[in-house]
């Protein structure tokens, strides 16, 4: 019973470092996890940790909208451009 446990824990762990890993440079750049700071594209400021998001595509996938200038963009600091 305990290899069984010990086998679900190591691969959830694994699953999380895949996610870590499979972030801007991968086919899908909605999966991963950006876990540093944003920086706006357009007028530098430091978006905040905690984020409201504004619209479905910033609940789900992550993104913020810039309050000194009002560029939408991703998580990884990319400005969306639609």
């Amino acid at each position: 019973m305990n290899v069984f446990v010990l086998g679900i824990l190591i691969g959830i762990v694994v699953l999380f470092f895949f996610f870590i890993s499979n972030g801007k440079n991968s086919k899908n750049p909605q999966m991963g996890i950006n876990l540093g700071r944003v920086y706006c594209p357009k007028c530098g400021q430091k978006q905040p940790i905690v984020r409201k998001p504004k619209n479905e595509r910033q609940a789900l996938y992550g993104g913020n909208t810039c309050k000194n200038c009002g560029t939408e963009m991703d998580k990884y600091g990319q400005e969306i451009v639609e």
